[in-house]
C-alpha cells in the first residue's frame, strides 16, 4: 500500500488541487453545465475588457469634443457613454449570475463528494483516532470548501481580467506614449515603463511599511485571545469563584489581561497610520501622475486633451493589472490555506480507507458468511498508532447467550469497536452477522433531532413501528414519562440525562428485536439493580437473541452465562509496523507549499484591516 501523498512544493500543491477540482468539469454529473458557465465567464470577462477599451477610446473622443467646444460631438459622446454604461451593467449582471451559478454548483458537488467519503464506513470516526492536520471536519466542509470554490473562481476571473487588461492596454499605452527624448536618448513607449515603475515602487514601499505591522497585529491577536480565554475561564468556573468570594481577584485578573491589549493596539495604530497615509497618497496620485507627465506634450501641441485623458486612463488600467498579485495576496493565502485543509481531510480519509482495506496476515478480516454469528478468531487488537492492545482473542457468542467482557476499560472498548466493524487496526478474523440482524450501541445511543418517535427507532423508519409499540417499549424500561412526548420534536441528546439515554437505548433494542445485541458501556449510568433489570428484560423479551456486553457493567456478573476478563498488553510493543511508521511520519512538521505567498503577505496585512 502506498503512503499518503506529499505536498512538498508548489507543483504537488497545484496537482493535488486539480485532483480535487478537475472531476467536476471532467466527469461530474453537471459537467456540461459547468463547462458552459465557465465558457460564459471567460466570454463575459473578455466583454468587460472590451468595454474598458471602448471607455478608453471614449475618453479621447469626449475630451476632444470639450476641447473643440463642439456641442454635436458632445451630445454624440453622451449617447456613446450611455451605451457603454448599459453594456457594463448588463455584462456585470450576467457575469455575477454566471459566477454564482458555477460557484454553488461546484461547491455542492465538492461538498457531496467530501461528505460522502467522510461519512462512509465509519471513516468520520476513524480519522479522529489518527494524528494529522484534519481536525474540525465540520469547519473544513462548511467553510473551507466554500472558500476553495468561491475564491478559486473569483481569483481565476480577476487574474484573467488582469492579464487581458495588461495585454491590451500595454499595447495601447505604448502606442499612445509616442516617442520622447530624455537626456539625449530616444525613448519609445515611456509611459509603459513609468506604469511598471509606479506599480513596483508602490508595492515595495507598501511591503516595507507593512512588515512591522505584522508583528504588531500578531501581538494584538495574541493578547485578544488571552483576554477571551480569561473571560471563558471565568464563565466556566463561575460557581467556584462565587463560593470562594473571588470576584475581586477575577476582576483584577481580567483587567490586567485587557491592559495587555493597549500597547499592541497602539503599535498597530501607528503602523496603520503610516500605511493608510501612504495608500491615500498612492491612490490619489495614480490618476493625476500620468496627466502631470503628459502635460508638457499637451502644452507643446503634440497631443490633444483627449489624448491626455486616454493616456491617463490606460495608465491606471495597466497599474491596476500589475497590482493584481499585491491586491490578492491575502485572498490567495486564505484560499491556499483552505485548499490545504480540505486536502488534509481528504488525505486522512484516504489513509483510513486504505488501512481498513488491508488484506493478509497483518489485517483484520471481517467474515460476514451466513451462520458465522458474532465473535473473533485469533484476534490481535492494536491502538491507532500500531502498538498492541490485545492479543490472541478467540470468542464466539451463540444465539440465546449473554456474555460479559470486562477488565481493562480501554481494551474492552477497543474490542467493542472491532466487533462493531469500525476499528480496522489489528489482525485476525472477526465474525459479523448481517447488519440487519445486529444492533450496536455504545455508551449512549445516537438520537437525531426531531420527533422522539423517530429518534427512538433510529435508523429504521417510524412507519414500521407504531406509536403503541414505542410506548410499550418506553414503559418497559421505566420511561413512562416520555410516552406523552413521542410526537414532540427536540434535541434529545441534550434534553435527556445519561440514565434516560441508556434506558432509551434498551427500549430501542426491544423494538428492533435483533438476533445479535452488542453493547459497549451501555449500562454504566444505571444503578446496579437497574442494570441487572435491563439485562433480565432483554433475556425475557428476546430469549433467542445473543447479548454481548463489553466494558463496565455495574450489575452482577451472574446475570450472564459467560464472562471474559481482558488484560491489556504492556505498552510499547509494535503490532502493525507499517502503520506505526506512518503515524511517526505524520507527527513531523510539513513544509507548506507556496512559501513566497506567506513571506510577501506579511508586508500587505494592512489591506484587510480597518
Amino acid at each position: 500500500m502506498t503512503g499518503p501523498p506529499e505536498h512538498s512544493g508548489r507543483t504537488a500543491f497545484f496537482r493535488d488541487f486539480l485532483r480535487l477540482a478537475d472531476p467536476f468539469w471532467r466527469i461530474g454529473p453537471q459537467r456540461w453545465q459547468a463547462r458552459g458557465w465557465t465558457l460564459a465567464l471567460g466570454l463575459l470577462g473578455a466583454a468587460q475588457v472590451a468595454l474598458a477599451i471602448r471607455l478608453n477610446l471614449w475618453n479621447a473622443d469626449f475630451f476632444d469634443a470639450l476641447e473643440r467646444r463642439s456641442m454635436d460631438r458632445f451630445l454624440t459622446q453622451i449617447g456613446v457613454f450611455a451605451a457603454i454604461v448599459a453594456g457594463a451593467m448588463l455584462t456585470n449582471a450576467c457575469h455575477m449570475v454566471a459566477r454564482r451559478r458555477l460557484n454553488i454548483a461546484w461547491r455542492a458537488w465538492l461538498t457531496q463528494r467530501v461528505v460522502g467519503e467522510w461519512m462512509e464506513e465509519a471513516r468520520h470516526y476513524q480519522i479522529a483516532q489518527i494524528p494529522g492536520d484534519h481536525d474540525n471536519a465540520d469547519g473544513r466542509i462548511a467553510e473551507d470548501i466554500r472558500i476553495v470554490t468561491e475564491y478559486a473562481i473569483d481569483l481565476a476571473h480577476s487574474l484573467l481580467y488582469a492579464i487581458l487588461l495588461l495585454v491590451t492596454f500595454v499595447g495601447l499605452l505604448w502606442t499612445l506614449s509616442g516617442r520622447v527624448t530624455v537626456l539625449g536618448f530616444d525613448m519609445p513607449g515611456h509611459m509603459v515603463a513609468l506604469s511598471f515603475g509606479y506599480a513596483a515602487a508602490g508595492s515595495v514601499v507598501a511591503f516595507l511599511l507593512g512588515r512591522p505591522l505584522v508583528r504588531a497585529t500578531d501581538l494584538r491577536q495574541t493578547r485578544e485571545a488571552d483576554f477571551r480565554f480569561g473571560l471563558v475561564r471565568a464563565r466556566e468556573t463561575a460557581e467556584p469563584i462565587a463560593l470562594a468570594r473571588g470576584e475581586a481577584r477575577e476582576r483584577s485578573r481580567i483587567a490586567t489581561l485587557f491592559d495587555g491589549i493597549r500597547p499592541a493596539w497602539a503599535a498597530q495604530t501607528q503602523g496603520l497610520s503610516r500605511l493608510t497615509g501612504f495608500s491615500a497618497g498612492y491612490l490619489t496620485l495614480a490618476p493625476v501622475f500620468p496627466i502631470l507627465v503628459t502635460t508638457p506634450r499637451y502644452m507643446a501641441g503634440t497631443i490633444t486633451l483627449g489624448g491626455v485623458m486616454q493616456i491617463a486612463q490606460a495608465f491606471q488600467q495597466v497599474t491596476a493589472a500589475l497590482s493584481w498579485p499585491v491586491d490578492n495576496l491575502q485572498r490567495i493565502a486564505e484560499w491556499r490555506a483552505s485548499v490545504e485543509r480540505v486536502l488534509s481531510l481528504e488525505e486522512a480519509v484516504q489513509v483510513v480507507r486504505a488501512e481498513a482495506a488491508r488484506a493478509g496476515p497483518d489485517a483484520i478480516m471481517l467474515d460476514r458468511s451466513a451462520g458465522r454469528g458474532l465473535g473473533a478468531r485469533d484476534l490481535c487488537v492494536a491502538a491507532p498508532d500500531g502498538t498492541a492492545l490485545l492479543s490472541d482473542i478467540t470468542l464466539h457468542v451463540a444465539p440465546g447467550e449473554r456474555v460479559l467482557v470486562d477488565g481493562d476499560p480501554e481494551a474492552a472498548q477497543a474490542l467493542f469497536r472491532v466487533l462493531a466493524g469500525i476499528w480496522p487496526w489489528g489482525r485476525g478474523v472477526v465474525d459479523l452477522p448481517p447488519d440487519a440482524d445486529v444492533t450496536t450501541i455504545g455508551e449512549k445511543p445516537h438520537l437525531p433531532e426531531g420527533p422522539l418517535h423517530d429518534a427512538l427507532i433510529f435508523p429504521e423508519a417510524a412507519a414500521g413501528f407504531p406509536a403503541d409499540l414505542a410506548a410499550a417499549a418506553l414503559e418497559a424500561v421505566g420511561l413512562d414519562a416520555l410516552v406523552p412526548r413521542l410526537a414532540e420534536s427536540a434535541d434529545w441528546d441534550g434534553a435527556l440525562g445519561s440514565v434516560e439515554l441508556q434506558r432509551l437505548a434498551i427500549a430501542r433494542v426491544l423494538l428492533h428485536r435483533p438476533r445479535w445485541i452488542l453493547l459497549g458501556d451501555s449500562t454504566t449510568a444505571l444503578e446496579p439493580t437497574e442494570a441487572d433489570r435491563m439485562v433480565d428484560l432483554i433475556a425475557t423479551a428476546l430469549p433467542e437473541s445473543a447479548l454481548l456486553v463489553l466494558g463496565r457493567h455495574p450489575g452482577a456478573a451472574e446475570r450472564f452465562t459467560r464472562r471474559l476478563t481482558l488484560r491489556r498488553l504492556p505498552g510499547g510493543d509494535v503490532l502493525l509496523h507499517e502503520i506505526h511508521a506512518r503515524r511517526q511520519a505524520a507527527t513531523q512538521p510539513r513544509r507548506r507549499p507556496l512559501p513566497l505567498v506567506d513571506w510577501l503577505r506579511r508586508g500587505y496585512e494592512h489591506r484587510d484591516m480597518g
